[in-house]
């Protein structure tokens, strides 16, 4: 989380060693399937996927659950969770993630003595929701093949934001079902448009990764927007070299994470 948000221009290095440290206090292995918290439940602190995935579901009255947020490292599960009677969808790991936990009494702490961290934090919530806006955008506007082009861009920008993955792979626990459902669509359509995507030479899923030979044309494919990560666009797969910033650009990602 932290390198994401240096990146981002909202956290300094000072700062960032004091989140690191409020994050590894209490760090916990999840094995896949199981829950972080589950829908209904009042959880009393906040969850960081320090590394891994994660989905956010819902399960209605009907009892047909719904995907409604993939989460990947430096994600937090959910940022309402102190001001909520109760959580209104449940969050379970997919694969296996280690998962760090912040509770109420630390992060006043954080926002009383370290408010650098706290507007931080409270940033990373904003870029949270406009995630989630345009996820729900990404379902009402784009037909089946490039929805899964988009939701497979958004993932693979965020991922290279956390230094997480190479140039051009990532790794990818989810079932064709999984996918089917984050995107509104049957197994038989997603599976339909993957093959689409992979005749286009778009995508690639084999063997637990994501490859993407050429994330430019894949995005434009999409017609993927990255505002919603409010960003420097030089810092994402996507972009053009006129579009760098002069500053910290793709290939400094990986000597930031190497330097940690």
């Amino acid at each position: 989380m932290s390198t994401k948000l240096m990146l981002a221009g909202r956290l300094d290095l000072a700062g960032a060693d004091v989140l690191d440290a409020a994050l590894a206090r209490d760090v916990r292995t999840i094995e896949g399937g199981m829950p972080i918290f589950d829908q209904g439940e009042r959880p009393d602190a906040i969850e960081v996927i320090v590394d891994g995935w994660a989905i956010r579901e819902r399960v209605p009255r009907t009892g047909r659950r719904q995907i409604v947020a993939i989460l990947c490292g430096g994600d937090v599960c959910d940022f309402n969770v102190f001001m909520m009677r109760a959580a209104d969808s449940g969050c379970r790991v997919v694969g296996k993630a280690r998962v760090a936990r912040i509770g109420r009494t630390a992060l006043n702490h954080l926002n009383r003595h370290h408010p650098a961290v706290g507007q931080a934090l409270w940033w990373e919530s904003m870029t949270a929701t406009a995630i989630q806006r345009e996820w729900s955008a990404n379902l009402a506007m784009r037909r089946a093949e490039p929805r899964i082009a988009a939701l497979l861009c958004m993932l693979f920008a965020r991922m290279r934001l956390t230094s997480a993955i190479d140039a051009m792979t990532m790794p990818w626990p989810f079932t064709q079902s999984d996918l089917a459902n984050a995107c509104g669509l049957t197994p038989e359509h997603c599976n339909r448009s993957l093959s689409a995507l992979r005749k286009r030479g778009l995508v690639e899923i084999k063997d637990g990764h994501v490859t993407i030979a050429d994330p430019p044309a894949l995005a434009s494919y999409a017609a993927f927007d990255a505002d919603a990560l409010h960003c420097d666009p030089g810092l994402l797969p996507f972009a053009s070299p006129a579009e760098c910033d002069k500053g910290i650009t793709p290939v400094m990602l990986t000597e930031l994470a190497n330097a940690e």
